[in-house]
């Protein structure tokens, strides 16, 4: 027999817990890998975006990575499941599942294609960091200098800033670049999937993540403003 239930006292509940949790406003931080950059480019990670992106050299206006970029070219994410491994065994004739381990999903996020190939072209020097395919030797790197922690965040419905829940993949780095179908029959927007690994994944608190956002800004200006002297 069911406990009887008005809409009133669901209106309360859904109300004294935030409202109803909304998938279209999320956010996720990026920060690259420095040490990896500066061993494989030599230079600051910030000349690198410049290089990059402009093709032609070196212009002041690119050495400044906006923390916004990924942030709002990104069109979904997937915040990641754990399951536990078990196996089975026999007690009494009766079988039943112990565990023995656990297992994380791999992570996929889709970012919007713009015409410079912004996405793109960073992903795929941050995966040259990984496996040096430049020689044809495919020479694989020390894994402390190419992973990074990547934050996600579900906004609350009512603050674009405050997170309503946010994790931290540890230790991430991108195993995927997707590819990209282009055609005659295609006049949508271009999208491009990248998929994540890493070692484990953590929740964490509304305060600490707050926290974790503005140290995130921070260390972006610090990087920004350090490059700028080294130039003067």
């Amino acid at each position: 027999m069911s406990l009887p239930v008005s809409i009133d006292t669901m209106k309360s509940t859904i109300n004294r817990r935030g409202g109803i949790a909304r998938g279209n406003r999320f956010g996720v931080y990026i920060s690259h890998p420095s040490k990896g950059m500066n061993s494989l480019l030599q230079f600051n990670p910030a000349t690198l975006l410049s290089n990059l992106i402009s093709g032609d050299g070196v212009h002041a206006g690119d050495f400044i990575q906006d923390p916004r970029d990924m942030f709002l070219l990104c069109q979904s994410v997937t915040i990641p499941g754990k399951i536990i491994s078990t196996t089975e065994a026999a007690h009494n004739h009766h079988l039943s599942k112990k565990p023995y381990s656990a297992a994380t999903d791999e992570v996929t996020m889709t970012f919007l294609l713009t015409n410079d190939y912004y996405v793109k072209k960073y992903f795929d020097m941050w995966q040259e960091m990984i496996i040096d395919t430049s020689q044809n030797h495919y020479k694989a790197f020390y894994k402390k200098d190419y992973v990074t922690d990547v934050t996600i965040q579900q906004l609350s419905g009512g603050n674009d800033i405050v997170p309503g829940f946010s994790i931290v993949l540890e230790n991430a780095y991108p195993i995927q670049v997707g590819a990209i179908e282009l055609g005659n029959g295609s006049d949508g927007l271009l999208e491009i999937s990248i998929t994540w690994e890493y070692d484990n994944f953590k929740n964490v608190g509304l305060v600490d993540g707050f926290v974790d956002l503005a140290n995130h800004m921070l260390n972006i200006g610090k990087d920004t403003l350090s490059t700028f002297r080294n130039l003067i």
